[in-house]
């Protein structure tokens, strides 16, 4: 096991899948802690100080909200796991559901929604080869925009949404649960499942800004991916953007 998890609260069998899951106070990013360990543990911060979303971008994770990094084996051809990202971000929807959040929903591609307002966000990395790391971080009873009041009218929490959010632990285990189905949906059913259940949410086109990874914007409504994970965009004419071309996707609401 990992020097850095020396210190750390550690609980065993958490979740349906037993997870091992490490705990500690603060730290400056449950991923990085993560990628050193085995699949099937997990880390939990009450606090990060230098929690990352896509592209290096700050996520800020003050107390009060889960901050938390699970590794999950990823065995057989790279390929059977295109995609993961959108299973685990259909699941963690369900989980939302299942709370009765208002407006639940997945903004393309990894934001978790109440209506318009952000609620959490996910960032899966591969550290070694047979192995994801899912970093998952979620607004409980935190408020974020009392650190950057620009979150204020973008951002939500759980305890604004629901009569009575769930607590720390409980979200926990509920999200531990999700990432343990999300994986084995991805090893029966493949991205087809997650690209088919997602696009039955995306039924409402969505007038979107593109922002390209190597310069450019595209325009149009949002209506979904296509087999290979593509975004489907309704302009003059339809056309397709390629997933791995994006460097971010605006709702323009």
């Amino acid at each position: 096991m990992s020097d850095l998890t020396d210190g750390l609260e550690l609980t065993n069998s958490v979740g349906r899948a037993g997870w091992r899951l490490f705990v500690c106070s603060e730290t400056r990013s449950t991923n990085d802690i993560a990628r050193a360990l085995h699949p099937w543990n997990a880390v939990r911060a009450g606090v990060q100080s230098s929690g990352r979303g896509r592209f290096g971008r700050q996520f800020v994770s003050n107390r009060g909200g889960l901050w938390l990094s699970a590794v999950l084996p990823a065995d057989g051809p790279p390929a059977q796991w295109s995609g993961f990202s959108l299973m685990v971000g259909v699941h963690l929807v369900r989980m939302l559901e299942a709370w009765s959040v208002p407006g639940a929903r997945l903004r393309w591609p990894n934001d978790l929604m109440a209506g318009r307002k952000k609620l959490g966000g996910l960032l899966i990395e591969q550290a070694v080869p047979g192995s994801w790391v899912v970093g998952f971080g979620l607004n409980v009873s935190n408020a974020p925009w009392e650190t950057d009041p620009d979150l204020e009218p973008i951002a939500t929490s759980l305890a604004r949404e629901l009569p009575l959010a769930p607590s720390i632990d409980e979200a926990t285990v509920c999200t531990l649960d999700a990432l343990a189905d999300a994986h084995d949906a991805m090893e029966s059913g493949g991205m087809a499942a997650a690209i088919a259940e997602l696009n039955e949410r995306w039924r409402e086109p969505v007038p979107v800004e593109i922002r390209l990874s190597g310069g450019g914007v595209a325009h149009g409504r949002f209506l979904g991916l296509d087999a290979a994970g593509n975004l489907r965009i309704r302009g003059d004419q339809d056309f397709l953007v390629g997933h791995q071309s994006v460097e971010r996707l605006v709702e323009l609401i």
